[in-house]
């Protein structure tokens, strides 16, 4: 095994790969579960402030465990990217922790390995929660056409002219959008 993260290791065998991820106690006893995923390149721990603002109301009929898949954060890596391996990461990581039913979910890539994963174990899992998750061809909605423009314009910017404080001052000019501006920089 060769270290990835601080607790996630490079498994040479599918089955062994280990999932984790974060517990977000429901606001009652006795709850049921729900599994999130996250898209890729997200860690699931950016769902903690999500699940537990005063106006959502999952945390007061679920627990939710905020779940990395193989590949991503502290989760095992292993060269299978396979929906079906990912589907039997997480039946594993239900057995281990004591999980026979679950409602599971997902934000983007995440949706598409929840929705596989109660497909192929249908018996463990009493609904789907999906977040943009479709086989949607973004390419013509309206958010898609302005971050594409946006990064045409930054990358236009040839930074590799400019000092850091230089290229940030370039970037607040050419994107004007707070949120878009502040995943770009």
């Amino acid at each position: 095994m060769r270290s990835i993260s601080s607790k996630a290791t490079y498994q040479k065998e599918t089955d062994k790969v280990k999932l984790r991820g974060r517990f977000l106690p429901g606001r009652g006893s006795d709850l049921p579960t729900l599994i999130w995923l996250s898209d890729l390149l997200e860690p699931a721990e950016n769902f903690a402030n999500f699940f537990t603002r005063n106006d959502n109301k999952v945390l007061d009929v679920r627990n939710v465990w905020l779940l990395n898949y193989r590949n991503m954060g502290d989760s095992d890596h292993h060269e299978s990217f396979s929906l079906e391996d990912s589907s039997n990461d997480i039946l594993r990581f239900m057995d281990e922790h004591k999980i026979t039913l679950a409602t599971i979910g997902g934000h983007g890539f995440g949706a598409k390995v929840a929705t596989a994963t109660a497909i192929n174990h249908h018996n463990r899992f009493t609904g789907v929660m999906c977040l943009d998750g479709g086989p949607i061809d973004h390419r013509y909605h309206e958010a898609y056409q302005e971050l594409a423009k946006y990064v045409e314009d930054v990358n236009n910017i040839g930074i590799e002219k400019y000092s850091a404080a230089d290229v940030i001052k370039k970037v607040h000019e050419k994107v004007h959008h707070p949120k878009w501006r502040s995943i770009i920089l």
